[in-house]
Parts: structure tokens; C-alpha cells; sequence
């Protein structure tokens, strides 16, 4: 049976822009289903139709574009989940990303201990000691808690490794402290110490006492083996007028006189505890997160 004339004529038309059903006469219209149109031309001849499909090199290639693609998407995800000291080079950390490694990281430990001091006031401290710029710490002192017996809230860092070394530094280079500084080099010093630094909206203890008391009494403590390792020297960080404090800073030797590692590489967890006016500051380190891009970093 010969195709009708109406569809004949219309199969000899150069594109094609809609589906014909051949040897019907009647055209139906079926329910519309999302289609990209193309103009692409038609051999047509009776009851055949060739389309001409693209060359199979485009055909690869797209194939290429589109699994290069989902690998990128894919490597961006997994970026933007990870913490910035996996996940993304410390040459690229904004603000948000040096404020998780000062708060959320392995490196980083917040507490609190009672106060069994009499706070010193703003008034009696030159440049406002206790307004202090402490990372996550309030500037000022919660006035329920700025007596004997209210709860003082400590961050403790352990200051030498390398993710928080590049936090310090690019901190200050994204604040305008530090334009000279080569942030490569500064990250990569080898520290020949462990540094633990205390840092607080109230350091008045440390005004009353000088850093030798805080050296005996202040050790880290492994919680495997209970050996404990003493600091070599503590050092006070002032503002630069020298007047008031910022944060101290505990050192602990790498090296035992022996030439063992003070701190055993199968040691999993470490405390640093400190006395403070008769309050015990102890917060714990878990060591096999302490990691980097670049492995361990103490």
C-alpha cells in the first residue's frame, strides 16, 4: 500500500520537526513528552528514514566532558565537607576557616575550671586586662560569674603544630599584621618543642604569679602509660606595651635526654594539666586526629 500524498510530501521536506507515523492516514495527536528540537536533515525515501547522527568522535568526547565533570563536582564536594586543614591548602583558609581550626578542631579544646581568685577589675589593669581578644572566649567577664566560685572558660591550643601555625599566620596576614611574611616557610619550621598556650578573658593568676611557679606546676600526662613529661619553660605573651597578657605558653621537649620521643608514637591520648590557684585546668588531646594533608602535625 502506497504511502497518501500528504505524507509523501511531507517525509520530502529538508527537516524534520515533528514525528510522522507512516502508513497511517490518520494523524493522531498523542500527549506532548519533553523533546529537544533539531535540525538535523532527512533521507527519505518510502517507508525509510536515515537521520544523520553526529561522528562518533563528538560522541566520545562528550562522553569525556561529562565524566571529567562529575569527578570535578564530586572533588568539590568532598572539599567543601572536609575541614579546611584536609580539605583545602592553608594559602586559601578566609576568616571562617582559621575560626574552625581556633574552635573546632582536634587542636583546639575549650573548658572550664572554678575560680578560686579574686578577679582583678578593668579598672585596676592598665589597657583593660580582661578584655582580652581571646578566640571564642567573650571579651568581658560574665558579671554572675566574676566572683570566687564562678566558672572561667580557658582555650587551650596546642600551638606548635603546623595547622595552627598557619592559622596564627594566615590570621595575621589576612588582618594586615604581617605583609612580609613568607607563610610557606613559617609553617614548615621544624619546632624543636610541643607549645601548649592557654588563653582567657581571665588571666589574673597568672599577674600574681611569675612563670617558674607555672612551670612546676603544669605537666603533660600520658593517658596509657601515666608518664608524665614537665615543661623546659613557660613564657608570658603581653601586649606591646608589656603590660598586659595575652596568653601563656607552655613548652614541652620533643626528646627525652635518652634521644626517645618524649611522646611515644604509639601513644594515642594525652592530657595537659595545669594548677590554678587550686583549680585543676585538664583538657585531653587525642592524637591520631591531630593530622593533616601531611600527616601527624604536633
Amino acid at each position: 500500500m502506497s504511502p497518501p500524498k500528504a505524507t509523501v510530501s511531507a517525509l520530502r521536506s529538508s527537516t524534520l520537526t515533528m514525528v510522522i507515523i507512516l502508513g497511517s492516514t490518520d494523524l493522531q495527536c498523542r500527549s506532548p513528552r519533553p523533546f529537544k528540537i533539531l535540525s538535523l536533515p532527512i533521507i527519505a525515501e518510502r517507508n525509510v528514514i536515515a537521520m544523520i547522527t553526529s561522528p562518533p568522535v563528538f560522541s566520545r568526547a562528550w562522553r569525556t566532558l561529562r565524566v571529567f565533570s562529575a569527578a570535578l563536582l564530586f572533588a568539590t564536594l568532598v572539599w567543601a565537607n572536609d575541614p579546611p586543614w584536609k580539605g583545602k591548602p592553608y594559602q586559601q583558609w578566609d576568616l571562617q576557616d582559621i575560626q574552625s581550626v581556633f574552635t573546632d578542631s582536634p587542636w583546639a579544646r575549650m573548658t572550664t575550671i572554678i575560680r578560686n581568685w579574686l578577679p582583678n577589675t578593668g579598672n585596676e589593669l592598665p589597657n583593660d586586662q580582661l578584655a582580652g581578644s581571646a578566640r571564642g572566649i567573650p571579651s568581658t567577664m560574665d558579671q554572675s560569674s566574676a566572683a570566687i566560685g564562678g566558672d572561667v572558660r580557658f582555650l587551650v591550643l596546642w600551638a606548635s603544630s603546623r595547622v595552627m601555625r598557619a592559622a596564627y599566620a594566615r590570621d595575621a596576614i589576612l588582618h594586615g599584621r604581617a605583609t612580609n611574611l613568607d607563610l610557606e616557610k613559617y609553617v614548615a619550621e621544624p619546632q624543636n618543642e610541643y607549645q601548649i598556650t592557654l588563653e582567657s578573658a581571665d588571666l589574673s593568676p597568672f599577674l600574681q604569679k611569675d612563670a617558674q611557679f607555672y612551670q612546676a606546676n603544669a605537666f603533660l600526662e600520658m593517658r596509657k602509660s601515666k608518664q608524665r613529661i614537665s615543661p623546659s619553660h613557660v613564657r608570658y605573651d603581653r601586649d606591646p606595651k608589656g603590660v598586659r597578657i595575652k596568653s601563656v605558653v607552655f613548652f614541652f621537649p620533643r626528646k627525652a635526654p635518652s634521644g626517645d620521643p618524649t611522646i611515644p608514637n604509639n601513644e594515642k591520648n594525652v592530657e595537659f594539666i595545669c594548677n590554678i590557684e587550686g583549680s585543676i585546668l585538664r583538657v585531653g588531646f587525642e592524637l591520631q586526629k591531630m593530622v593533616d594533608k601531611d600527616g601527624p602535625a604536633l
